[in-house]
């Protein structure tokens, strides 16, 4: 996340680690949501770096300004919904 946080105006690698992630596993009970966020690594295991925990109100506003952030992207750098460089057809 070294862009710049378009809220905030600042540069958020000041305020905390960073860790590149291709793997989420998402749970939750009746009082909050669990993300966790981990690499796979050449042997496949995939350890966890960070695990976010919010309650629904929170978690909320987490997937909100995550569709944002999405849809701005796509404007700025075009829609990739394939990782494969595929068509996205069936």
């Amino acid at each position: 996340m070294a862009d710049e946080d378009a809220n905030t105006g600042h540069d958020d690698a000041d305020l905390a680690g960073e860790w590149y992630a291709d793997r989420f596993r998402i749970g939750h009970n009746a009082f909050e949501f669990k993300v966790d966020c981990g690499h796979e690594k050449e042997n496949g295991m995939t350890p966890v770096y960070l695990r976010v925990i919010a309650n629904p109100v929170n978690a909320r506003e987490l997937f909100r300004q995550l569709g944002v952030g999405l849809l701005r992207h796509a404007d700025r750098f075009g829609r990739d919904d394939d990782p494969d460089g595929g068509d996205g057809g069936p």
